[in-house]
């Protein structure tokens, strides 16, 4: 496996070139219709124009028909006077063009230094400086020639990769209703450092010269130039060589944080591509619990840095790489999805990450052996990506997940449940922070026990219980078309905001529900809580050792998620609004700069909150065990009333 060092290219080294970008944009010189020749007088970052005293032999990713090639002349363009020209009667820029502008003035500044990076790295600056002294050798002149192009396709790329991810979301509303599309360059020439420059700044002229026509047709047509430019080197690096001196490297452009990694586009996918009906928190009825987690989930999973690879959360704690949400049909199981992926899609934008948002569904169950296993193995991996903020949901994972108990299971499903536990809670597992996968389910005690208790957080989906909750609940429904007085003290959805009832339904978890689990909690820890007295780590280890006594289930991955459970609940805060509002206040800030400020609003660890996570994890395994009693025993009733009947019909047939 080849190491990849990340390098971060800033301000200081960018501007070395600042003089020689604003050269290019206000002016280059190129052969239309011919390839591209080296400018004479050359200046220090450019090569000669010849190789060992012959002209450079160029190798082109499209040869052009001689004959629409012939009698073109080289002549000047400027970049900057052709976007003048989009509004003659203004002298001034907009603010649209100005800003354009400044982008591809930087994307041609990042040229120039993975150019010079990538000749220090590979001993091309050595082999033109032997050139140039006349002192290379007949056998050197090959390397020379595949460098130089080696150099030039990663640079080029590096520009345009840059160029898309500055203008991917920028003014995207506007120009996502024009039509028009560009035709990939069919010439690139690669064999010197201003000719592959000029030719690509030419494409980017042309593009703009045939479409723009204002802001947004100019914001469109530098876009996709700067795509279809990315793209044609994207699909030519397989003939190229020594481009290991590149890729080896992943380059961060700070501050505009923009990642240059290989020839991979920063086109993972956006939110806006994500098809999900969008669901706000306050038309999310009941579930209070569930609603403040899934919430936590969306707000954590903004915070990874793409660059450390790695989140605050994860360092601080509070971060749920795995969780379980169960309940009967229709208590709001589908909406909490919609719901976190709506935040998730407002919270990324505001980071600047790129969303993945896939749900892995009975679908994916195959009847040839192997490819269940392969479809799961896909899903994670392409969730896991670090270069984007991953969420996975499994809906209905009794169905997709075979319990290894379960004799009518497929080996397609147990081959997705093996899969699964791998990849939640594995030796190779690596949690960085970008993904959470979200398992949902009405019949939770059908999951394979092995796989549920991977799961780190699980809460209760219960929908509406309240008699407000019914009343929001219809007023959501049937509010916009039917005028009806609100009734006497009733407010619509006040009862829906999470922070006024989270308390209460916390406080549920002082002490157990289950007659079973109150009577070991009474036993071990119930005296001394009444009395004040001050607990102790060999208390909690009393009651934890009788809670598996009573449920062998109750293993030390189960003590690992309930101490992950107190670790989230100590970070247990909403970012202020104006961190998500506005990259600048948080998610443009340096790495250790956002741990610090997470840590200010981190709590402490109390008796109380340690012993409500307890009960809720131990309440879940009893509700999981419980209804798997109470179905076992329906189906034990069921074959006994159908053996009954049997033997009645037969005793009447004797008759």
């Amino acid at each position: 496996m080849v190491s990849i060092s990340a390098v971060t290219i800033g301000d200081r080294e960018l501007d070395r070139h600042l003089e020689l970008a604003t050269a290019k944009l206000l002016g280059f010189r190129y052969r239309s219709g011919r390839r591209a020749q080296p400018e004479t007088g050359t200046t220090g970052s450019d090569e000669s124009a010849t190789l060992g005293g012959r002209r450079i032999a160029y190798r082109p990713l499209q040869s052009l028909d001689a004959a629409r090639s012939g009698g073109a002349e080289e002549r000047e363009w400027s970049l900057v006077e052709r976007v003048r020209e989009i509004h003659p009667k203004d002298d001034l820029y907009t603010d649209v063009e100005h800003h354009v502008l400044r982008v591809v003035r930087r994307g041609i500044q990042l040229y120039y230094e993975i150019h010079q990076s990538y000749e220090q790295a590979s001993g091309l600056d050595r082999l033109k400086a032997a050139n140039r002294a006349g002192e290379l050798s007949a056998s050197q002149t090959p390397e020379l020639e595949k460098k130089l192009e080696a150099a030039s396709a990663a640079s080029l790329f590096a520009l345009g990769c840059f160029v898309l991810a500055r203008l991917q979301d920028y003014e995207r509303e506007a120009s996502e209703g024009l039509s028009f599309a560009l035709e990939a360059p069919e010439e690139l020439p690669l064999g010197s450092t201003s000719g592959s420059l000029h030719a690509g700044l030419h494409y980017v002229y042309e593009a703009i010269d045939r479409h723009a026509r204002d802001d947004a047709s100019l914001v469109k047509a530098l876009r996709d130039a700067a795509r279809e430019l990315a793209e044609r080197l994207r699909a030519t690096q397989h003939s190229l060589e020594h481009l290991d001196f590149y890729t080896r490297y992943h380059y961060r452009v700070e501050p505009d944080g923009v990642l240059i990694a290989g020839f991979e586009l920063p086109e993972i996918r956006s939110g806006s591509d994500i098809l999900v009906p969008e669901k706000r928190p306050g038309e999310v009825v009941g579930n209070h619990i569930a609603k403040l987690e899934a919430t936590r989930i969306a707000q954590r999973l903004a915070c990874y840095d793409a660059e450390r690879q790695s989140n605050p959360f994860v360092e601080l704690g509070g971060f749920v790489f795995t969780f379980i949400g169960d309940g009967s049909p229709g208590t709001g199981k589908t909406t909490l999805i919609q719901m976190i992926v709506t935040l998730l899609r407002d919270y990324t934008r505001v980071a600047g990450l790129p969303l993945h948002y896939r749900n892995f569904s009975i679908d994916e169950i195959s009847d040839y052996q192997g490819r269940s296993g392969q479809n799961a193995k896909h899903f994670c991996q392409e969730l896991l990506d670090p270069r984007a903020v991953g969420f996975g949901t499994i809906d209905d994972v009794d169905q997709v997940c075979g319990n290894r108990n379960d004799k009518n299971a497929s080996a397609g499903q147990l081959e997705v449940t093996a899969v699964f536990m791998q990849e939640f809670a594995g030796a190779n597992t690596v949690v960085r922070g970008n993904t959470s996968f979200g398992l949902f389910s009405n019949h939770p005690e059908k999951v394979d026990d092995a796989l549920r208790q991977r799961m780190q957080s699980r809460f209760l989906v219960d929908g509406p219980k309240t008699h407000e909750d019914f009343t929001d609940l219809f007023h959501i429904l049937l509010g916009t078309s039917w005028s009806l007085a609100p009734g006497a003290g009733y407010e619509p959805l006040v009862a829906q905001r999470v922070r006024e009832v989270i308390r209460e339904k916390y406080a549920e978890h002082d002490r157990p529900g289950s007659p079973a689990l109150r009577e070991i909690f009474e036993r071990t820890l119930g005296g001394k809580i009444e009395v004040d007295e001050t607990l102790s780590w060999r208390d909690f280890g009393a009651y934890l050792h009788a809670l598996y006594e009573h449920d062998a289930r109750f293993t030390g991955r189960a003590i690992k998620n309930i101490a992950d459970g107190v670790r989230a609940r100590i970070m247990d805060f909403d970012l202020p609004e104006e961190w998500l509002g506005e990259r600048a206040h948080f998610f443009g800030k340096p790495y250790e700069t956002r741990v610090a400020m997470l840590q200010e609003l981190r709590g402490e660890i109390t008796p109380e909150l340690v012993i409500q996570e307890i009960n809720r994890y131990a309440e879940s395994e009893t509700r999981y065990a419980e209804a798997s009693q109470q179905r076992a025993f329906e189906e034990r009733t069921r074959q006994i009333v159908l053996d009954a009947r049997a033997r009645k019909a037969a005793a009447e047939h004797e008759i």
